[in-house]
């Protein structure tokens, strides 16, 4: 194993276990995230059959992202001290009751519990334990590797729209949930049997390390030193301010991704036309949110993030102002690339500024960030347009919102140092 990982060590790609690890979260991140994203095409179905208002349907978008929110920091913890493949299991286990419960949901409570709160739970433990559980597993690539991960979170949206669509077409509401809560339980669950927490499990060193730092980068984490360390980074400024970047950034996205379908539809663009606009912004972000992480570390991570930022609010200047649907890919196209970039750099500044401390709690804590932010912003585009009868309010304050996070960007520390001691 040593002569190995040296010869190993002396190339920038090569075959490693953690290839397989990244396929994995990458997969299990495309599911879990794909049904919340792809909310906005079930809100006029439901407005239709059961004559809700579109602000207390997008109560259950805004209950799911508040308890994905509130339980991140947690699921952080139980990522850290039991292991990524324990929180998959428990994750796919609440997924596929959350799926089938919405299917069977007819009054407004019913949502509110199956796909506000049993599905933003499981979307909290599949989520939040695993990008950390990627980084243990990498020294060097880092940066491609979460880019992969990343991308998932385009493609599964992406794919989901169209699939849903088409499945409310010929299942219906009932069929559809069963359809895709089976299939995606069965696939995550086969895919947790072959996942493993660290590179220690398998008997190797992570990608692209030297034998020499084995004891630094495997050794198993203890609830004691884990807390020593998260109390560590929770005395730094970025800590907070990168919780903040989220929650902006998420502010500025969601009333898109949730209302980008409604808001076509009210502009007379087909149901088609609309969900194949959503494909474009989630299918185009995947691209730029693989490229994103090695865009950072080559050219500087503020730097990337600010335009990404800025990329993801002025475009909808074009959505408040024109029905035309040739201007309206044109925003699409824009604002995919901020969206795709937005996320992007964080994985990045919590390596250089934390090194290799177990990354579950502030991860988990950016994802409070991330999720509040998705709550409010899904929130605010129902309510909005049960107010005034259109988008425009929230369209403003999306563009507000990311370019506050854009503006939190610039207070971030250099990250050239570790702002903690040394993980030991």
């Amino acid at each position: 194993m040593t002569s190995k990982n040296k010869i190993n060590n002396t190339r920038s790609l090569y075959w490693h276990y953690a290839w397989v690890i990244v396929i994995i979260i990458t997969i299990v991140q495309m599911i879990a995230s794909s049904i919340r994203m792809s909310f906005g095409v079930l809100i006029d179905p439901l407005e239709d059959k059961y004559y809700w208002d579109q602000g207390d349907i997008s109560i259950a978008y805004a209950i799911s992202c508040i308890v994905t929110a509130l339980t991140s920091p947690f699921a952080g913890y139980l990522g850290d001290v039991y292991g990524a493949r324990k929180c998959m299991y428990l994750g796919t286990i609440l997924f596929f009751i959350g799926a089938i419960s919405t299917a069977y949901a007819n009054e407004l409570w019913q949502l509110y519990l199956s796909f506000g709160l049993i599905l933003g739970l499981a979307q909290s433990i599949l989520l939040v334990p695993l990008v950390p559980a990627a980084m243990i597993w990498f020294k060097k690539n880092l940066g491609l590797a979460m880019g992969i991960i990343l991308s998932s979170w385009g493609i599964g949206p992406a794919l989901s729209v169209l699939i849903v669509t088409f499945l409310l077409k010929q299942l219906g509401w009932v069929g559809t949930f069963w359809v895709t809560g089976s299939f995606c339980s069965i696939l995550m669950l086969l895919l947790t049997s072959i996942f493993n927490n660290n590179p220690e499990e398998r008997g190797l060193l992570p990608y692209g390390s030297d034998v020499e730092e084995k004891f630094e980068l495997n050794s198993t984490p203890k609830k004691e030193k884990i807390k020593e360390y998260s109390s560590y980074i929770r005395n730094t400024a970025p800590y907070w301010n990168m919780s903040a970047i989220h929650f902006l950034g998420c502010v500025g996205h969601a009333v898109i991704l949730v209302y980008i379908i409604p808001i076509c539809l009210n502009k007379d663009i087909s149901l088609t036309e609309a969900a194949f606009i959503f494909t474009v912004v989630s299918g185009l972000s995947s691209v730029t949110r693989f490229l994103t992480p090695m865009l950072c570390e080559k050219f500087g991570v503020r730097s990337i993030m600010f335009f990404s930022y800025l990329l993801q609010s002025l475009p909808i200047l074009i959505l408040l102002y024109s029905s035309n649907l040739i201007y309206i890919y044109t925003f699409a196209f824009v604002f995919a690339i901020g969206y795709g970039g937005e996320a992007g750099g964080f994985a990045i500044l919590n390596r250089r500024y934390y090194g290799f401390a177990p990354m579950g709690i502030p991860h988990g804590f950016q994802m409070l960030g991330a999720g509040i932010g998705m709550a409010l912003g899904g929130w605010i585009g129902g309510s909005m347009f049960d107010l005034y009868n259109n988008y425009d309010f929230a369209l403003v304050i999306s563009i507000l919102a990311s370019l506050g996070g854009a503006a939190c960007i610039l207070f971030l520390n250099r990250p050239n140092k570790l702002l903690i001691p040394k993980w030991v």
